[in-house]
Order: structure tokens, then C-alpha cells, then sequence
């Protein structure tokens, strides 16, 4: 029996990892020095997505006039930019779609050829920030349910 017990314990210990992946067995789309770096550059505003689309991997960031950017890049070229920026006016303005996804209302929207998702969130000063995924990639390419599950996963570092 004892050893029975042992064999499920090590069987649970051993799958654990695999199971606490995200789906797909996909890993977080930013680590290590960038994260680091990102993190001590960004401040109160350092979220980031912790799910990203397949395919897509980090290409770089930037961090100008308070607005943090980081883009991700896929074998075909396209792009889908994570921006992270200071909120003006109601967070749902200019919605044209809204989703609830992860328990976080994600809003989307297309024009001028970008489609882009977006949530409010509150910096650790308590200043209102709008996270968004953009992309000049056509809804009928990349869905927009894709963008607002990116952004849904959002998470201050």
C-alpha cells in the first residue's frame, strides 16, 4: 500500500509541470534579461502578456514618451504589437466588438487597416493604463477573439 501511495505521489509531482503549462504546452512569450529589463524600465506599467499567439515570438520593445511597446514577430512577418499606455477617457471609446475573456471585458476594434484589442487596468501608482494588441494582419487572417485573448492575459511583472 505504501508503495502504491508513493507511486501516485510521484505521479502527481511529475505531472504537475506538464499540467500548469499554459494550453498547448505553450511557455510565457517574455523571460529572462528582457523581462528584466522591461521590468526595471517600465515601472508602474510593466504588464505584459503571458499568453501570445502561435507562431508569434519576441522580436523587441521600446519605451518612449511613457507608453511601453514590445512586438512580436511570426515566420510570415507579420506582427502583433503589446503597447501599454497611459488611459484617457472612457476605456470602452471607440469599441466596435467587446469580449469576456479569462474574467477580464476585452473591447476590439478595426480601422485603417489595424485591428486592435484593449482592457483598462490601474498602475501600482493607481493611474489608469489601456493594455492593446494591434495588428495590420485582416481579421479574416487573425481572429479578433485572437488579439483579445492576448490581451486578456495581461499581468503586472
Amino acid at each position: 500500500m505504501r508503495k502504491l501511495v508513493l507511486v501516485l505521489v510521484a505521479a502527481a509531482v511529475v505531472a504537475a509541470p506538464a499540467g500548469a503549462a499554459p494550453a498547448g504546452g505553450a511557455v510565457r512569450p517574455l523571460s529572462g534579461a528582457t523581462l528584466l529589463a522591461i521590468d526595471r524600465r517600465a515601472g508602474f506599467r510593466n504588464f505584459l502578456p503571458t499568453r501570445m499567439l502561435d507562431g508569434f515570438a519576441y522580436k523587441s520593445w521600446s519605451q518612449k514618451g511613457g507608453v511601453l511597446r514590445v512586438e512580436f514577430r511570426n515566420k510570415a512577418g507579420r506582427a502583433v504589437a503589446w503597447t501599454v499606455a497611459p488611459m484617457t477617457g472612457s476605456c470602452d471609446t471607440g469599441k466596435q466588438k467587446s469580449f469576456q475573456l479569462a474574467g477580464n471585458k476585452v473591447w476590439w476594434a478595426h480601422g485603417a487597416g489595424v485591428q486592435r484589442a484593449w482592457r483598462c487596468v490601474f498602475g501600482q501608482d493607481g493611474k489608469p493604463l489601456r493594455l492593446s494588441a494591434s495588428s495590420a494582419t485582416p481579421p479574416t487572417t487573425l481572429a479578433d477573439v485572437g488579439l483579445g485573448t492576448v490581451v486578456a492575459s495581461g499581468k503586472r511583472y
